[in-house]
């Protein structure tokens, strides 16, 4: 972190796998335990999004959130992009939604990949280098944004403070081509209307955004086209790549003073109601 120039990092254990509901939850509360250790007296240096067991196991998910961020005191909630066959939108989630809603949560959402919710990743391009990380983890986000939207789960959930990896994944350059679905004669505007009510690119702007991967001109471009500043957060995929990685590509960007500021501390500190010190 010193040698990229980060002040405070937020740190996610991950994804939680355990072979039985009870193990789950007992991996949950021990990587939620090791990283609140890790934080403890360095609050101006790092932060933590807890991990809850598996969506599917609704009570102890309920259970890991409250004692996650009351007794923790974590800055937020971590998830993935689906759970077995699931993903965010699914019912069965909605009492988890509905204690985050009411706590005005932060939620981090990664993509997990394609096993177990579809099959894309049995393509032969799945050879041994080529993992769901080059395109299934873009998709993935892609696809649990459209099924959040389209179950009217981030409309009845106005408070949750979503923050997406990787610019919105495959998401973002998608909008367009879902917005012009208005001109299908198998879709149109009323049905568009029902699925969207406030519209795709209104319900986009109510999401946040960090930004590993998604540092090229190009894409930064499209991002704030769709999003506010405000909404766009630095970020970085330690440790699959060196930190220094994400800054290098941040430091590239053609970004006014203000901008830069905002996406490389601001707009996170505000999300997260951090110390406004800059020097911290």
């Amino acid at each position: 972190m010193d040698a990229a120039g980060v002040k405070l990092a937020m740190g996610w254990p991950g994804p939680v796998v355990a072979e039985t509901v009870q193990a789950a939850r007992d991996r949950a509360r021990m990587l939620n335990e090791f990283g609140a250790k890790i934080v403890q007296g360095r609050r101006k240096r790092f932060g933590l999004f807890a991990s809850p067991p598996p969506l599917t196991d609704v009570d102890g998910a309920l259970r890991e959130i409250e004692y996650s961020l009351d007794e923790l005191k974590a800055n937020g909630i971590g998830l993935i992009t689906h759970y077995a066959r699931a993903w965010l939108g699914d019912a069965a989630f909605e009492p988890v939604w509905n204690e985050l809603d009411r706590r005005e949560a932060v939620v981090f959402v990664h993509p997990q990949g394609w096993a177990g919710a579809c099959d894309c990743g049995i393509l032969d391009y799945q050879a041994p280098h080529l993992s769901d990380a080059w395109l299934e983890y873009p998709f993935d986000t892609a696809r649990t944004i459209l099924h959040l939207m389209v179950t009217g789960t981030l409309r009845k959930h106005p408070r949750i403070k979503f923050v997406f990896c990787h610019g919105g994944g495959a998401f973002t350059p998608l909008i367009a081509r879902l917005e012009g679905f208005s001109g299908w004669v198998k879709v149109g505007p009323e049905r568009m209307a029902e699925l969207f009510p406030e519209g795709i690119t209104a319900e986009f702007r109510r999401l946040y955004f960090e930004c590993a991967q998604a540092y090229s001109p190009e894409q930064m471009a499209l991002l704030m086209s769709r999003v506010s500043v405000s909404q766009i957060l630095f970020g970085s995929d330690y440790d699959r790549f060196p930190l220094r990685h994400a800054v290098e590509q941040m430091d590239r960007l053609e970004l006014s003073p203000e901008d830069r500021r905002a996406i490389e501390s601001g707009n996170a500190r505000r999300l997260l109601r951090l110390d406004s010190d800059e020097s911290t």
